[in-house]
């Protein structure tokens, strides 16, 4: 649990009095040295840096505890050979993901408590950032952990905000297309596709193809188990993070390449969520559902993985975990025929501004989720916090994160896509690790591209969005219907906490001048 800040600043004082103490010992020694050795002591000073210059010094890390060891495994794995060269303690708080929220809100507002590392997903930035509490990146470690090898992509997005570098890169999320090879390639379904659709079965394009391919694939045994097989698994659940996922396949319809704003309007904070792009959006989120497995409507992100890598559907959408967990699990049966593609787009796209449908090409891409480092503004050890988070952000550590499976860190460097050799250690073959770097480099290189709302209220936002959108997934309102009242709930919350001030801190959020 979170430690009490006065208990801090007692670390501190006697950190400060431990000092004192040495720096007295070590002047009684020089002057020792000095009068029997009769040597200078400006000519004997040591040159080199201390061999553990954080020592005496403790920070405190919160990170949530998540499926397996996600995110959290490597940086614990990390403290102890950190503390053994550094000198320092790193205490790392792992409660789970609402005690986690709880214990973030409450060390902002409390006098009592604090943290010197928040290791936040994109959507928790906000209540950081809006509220003044974390440190600018240095310039040194920016140097440090080779900023410019950091992709624009992200630099520019969720690691800043009004264009000033808060964060440090750890977790690079994209969400993809992963698809089966071996099932598009076979003659006899692309000649039984082309005959049903008019067109060539071949990765879609669009969500319009994205459907059609799925309906093909449904109820069916094209997998020989003797078991009617399907065309598509995706996040739907109520309660994860399944709207971060419907706001990735949104944006085709929703998010004008002419427009950074998406979820909200720039100018008045008044919701985009109810507009027609959204509702086709949703639409067509709840009626690819019947092509999906038998309770897809509760599927989570294992549940997408789990139906993909054990034979049962021809798609999924999914994190860049997918791939990773594809080759290295030891139930898959899809390891060396896994194919991988962008989020399909739309032929045309609804203008928010101008409030109707632009008939043009929109491929858009998402950069939702994302596992950021901030270090506290109020952290007693900046310093340090900036040190450990240099070295867990470093390209060193995460060029072997991103390649191994368990970790959930995902590519965010130009390095990360260098050398496909690097994962094999994961289960790929070197040819598919080049196919499922390429395709996350495409996703990467979009300029149009949608992340997550970074602004104070951000879960209270997602969450308000995510029990109405639920009922049109159950098909208890239709699609207008539930994005109108979530529309009208996001309203409640944006004057709840200050409209004039949600503006703004959107507005810093885009990185844009207005």
């Amino acid at each position: 649990m979170a430690r009490p800040r006065g208990c801090l600043r007692s670390a501190a004082k006697f950190d400060r009095e431990d000092s004192i103490v040495k720096r007295i010992g070590l002047a009684l020694a020089a002057s020792a040295l000095f009068l029997t050795s009769g040597c200078s002591p400006e000519t004997d000073a040591p040159t080199g840096p201390k061999a553990r210059p954080f020592e005496g010094q403790s920070i405190y890390v919160i990170v949530p505890k998540l499926d397996a060891r996600l995110i959290r495994g490597p940086i614990l794995d990390e403290v102890d050979a950190f503390e053994a060269r550094t000198g320092a303690k790193v205490r790392v708080l792992t409660p789970g993901w609402n005690e986690t929220i709880e214990k973030i809100d409450q060390s902002l507002k409390s006098p009592d408590t604090n943290f010197d590392i928040y290791v936040a997903i994109s959507m928790w930035s906000g209540t950081l950032l809006g509220g003044n509490h974390i440190e600018p990146v240095p310039e040194a470690v920016k140097r440090k952990i080779d900023w410019d090898d950091v992709l624009p992509i992200y630099r520019n997005t969720v690691l800043s905000w009004n264009k000033v570098a808060y964060g440090l890169p750890y977790d690079g999320d994209c969400i993809n297309l992963y698809y089966r090879k071996d099932l598009f390639a076979n003659t006899e379904y692309q000649a039984r596709f082309r005959k049903r659709y008019g067109y060539d079965l071949a990765p879609p394009a669009t969500w319009k193809e994205f459907r059609d391919i799925a309906e093909f694939f449904t109820g069916w045994d094209w997998s020989g188990d003797g078991k009617p097989d399907y065309g598509v698994a995706g996040n739907r659940i109520k309660g994860d993070i399944s709207a971060l996922q419907f706001f990735a396949q949104a944006a085709a319809f929703a998010k004008h390449p002419d427009d950074p704003a998406y979820y909200f309007d720039p100018v008045t904070l008044k919701p985009r969520i109810d507009n027609p792009g959204f509702v086709r959006a949703l639409q067509t989120w709840v009626d690819t559902m019947k092509f999906g497995p038998p309770g897809m409507a509760n599927f989570a992100g294992h549940d997408v993985r789990n139906a993909f890598v054990s034979g049962q559907v021809a798609m999924a959408i999914d994190w860049a975990d997918m791939g990773v967990h594809a080759v290295a699990s030891p139930v898959s049966v899809v390891k060396d025929v896994i194919g991988y593609a962008q989020l399909p787009g739309s032929a045309e796209v609804f203008d928010a501004r101008a409030g109707r449908w632009d008939k043009r090409s929109n491929q858009v891409s998402s950069i939702s989720g994302n596992w950021t480092f901030f270090v506290s503004r109020a952290s007693k050890h900046k310093e340090l916090a900036f040190e450990f988070a240099a070295h867990m952000t470093s390209k060193e550590l995460t060029r072997k994160l991103t390649a191994m499976s368990g970790t959930a860190v995902n590519p965010s460097r130009r390095s990360h896509f260098a050398d496909p050799a690097a994962w094999n250690q994961s289960g790929f073959a070197t040819e598919s690790a080049r196919a499922y770097l390429q395709a996350i480099t495409q996703s990467l290189s979009n300029p149009n591209v949608v992340y997550d709302i970074t602004i104070p209220g951000a879960g209270e936002y997602y969450q308000a969005f995510d029990a109405i959108a639920y009922k049109a997934v159950t098909r208890e309102l239709s699609a207008k219907q539930a994005l109108v009242q979530a529309a009208a709930e996001w309203e409640k919350i944006t004057d709840r906490l200050g409209r004039d001030k949600q503006v703004a801190y959107y507005r810093a959020s885009l990185n844009i001048d207005y």
